[in-house]
């Protein structure tokens, strides 16, 4: 990493990510301010940690059982150098040399802030539903924002789905006042802990503020199963946090999946695809409305997590 004293201190929960790895740390060496990077292992079988030592991270193992998407972020906040702390996912990849300096930059301008997040650019190899979908969504977008000092009338009096909107903060890569997170822990979750926070920060009178000039290439590669686990997951935080359910009965579901097919359908024609990206489209929409349905549902109705989840 660059020399001297470090203007960040950068978090990486890792699980297995020797794969990736070698190009977040290669990213995050030549970034134009210091930084250290401290990374939390949950017992990888693979070369994560040789890797990681290799690049002078500092390494903290833990098992598998201990990892939570809260408490794991939590723990390298308080073993954190630095004030401010950048938190990245294993697979993400800083953009360029000015994605910390960017992040941190932003964060130290505006007293009122919280946290900021970066934007996500998909990887040359998405297929067109993943880069449409990126595109979507708030880090996906090519305009900063800002959104601080809401009246709690205000906040309280929006619908869900926008709410979660005007609230969103994506760990996917992002930064925050070390100081703040400490008095203001992310919520122990398998899942959310990012939206659960930002709303939080939001309805306590802090700020969160979007830089897309700090971007990570990141993106996932598209299956029915991971879609269906996904969106499980995410709804049932979305439905916990904001009381929203995007499919909220069984006679919906058969729409949702036809409106989402047609569209899907709809974009690979439009943008191009492989003969397999055909075929598997119509899998992939049932999974993603389906997983829509029953994380909402069950979180609805108390139900225990499956094993799976």
């Amino acid at each position: 990493m660059t020399s001297g004293s470090p203007r960040a201190t950068v978090v990486v929960p890792v699980l297995n990510g020797a794969r990736w790895l070698p190009a977040l740390l290669e990213s995050l060496r030549c970034q134009d301010v210091p930084v250290r990077v401290l990374a939390i292992d949950s017992a990888s079988e693979d070369d994560s940690a040789a890797l990681l030592s290799h690049a002078g991270a500092r390494v903290v193992s833990i098992g598998r059982a201990e990892f939570d998407h809260g408490e794991t972020r939590n723990r390298g906040a308080r073993e954190a150098w630095t004030e401010c702390v950048v938190f990245l996912s294993q697979d993400a990849v800083p953009g360029d040399a000015r994605f910390v300096s960017r992040l941190v930059e932003r964060l130290e301008s505006d007293t009122r802030l919280a946290g900021v997040f970066a934007r996500q650019v998909p990887r040359p190899d998405a297929d067109p539903l993943t880069r449409r979908d990126l595109a979507a969504w708030v880090a996906g977008s090519s305009e900063p924002r800002l959104v601080v000092e809401l009246e709690p009338a205000r906040l309280a009096a929006l619908e869900p789905l926008e709410r979660h909107r005007l609230t969103a903060f994506d760990n996917v890569a992002s930064a925050v006042r070390r100081s703040v997170l400490l008095a203001h822990p992310f919520a122990a979750t398998r899942f959310g802990e990012d939206l659960e926070w930002g709303d939080r920060m939001i309805a306590q009178g802090f700020g969160i503020a979007y830089v897309p000039e700090a971007f990570v290439v990141h993106s996932h590669r598209r299956s029915a199963r991971g879609l269906f686990r996904r969106n499980y997951l995410a709804h049932r935080a979305l439905r916990r946090q904001f009381g929203l359910s995007t499919i909220p009965s069984v006679a919906l579901l058969s729409r949702a999946i036809a409106g989402s097919l047609g569209r899907d359908l709809a974009t690979l024609a439009r943008d191009g695809a492989t003969l397999t990206q055909w075929l598997a489209t119509p899998a992939q929409a049932v999974a993603a409305a389906c997983g829509q349905y029953r994380g909402a549902a069950d979180e609805a109705r108390g139900r225990p997590y499956p094993e799976w989840a």
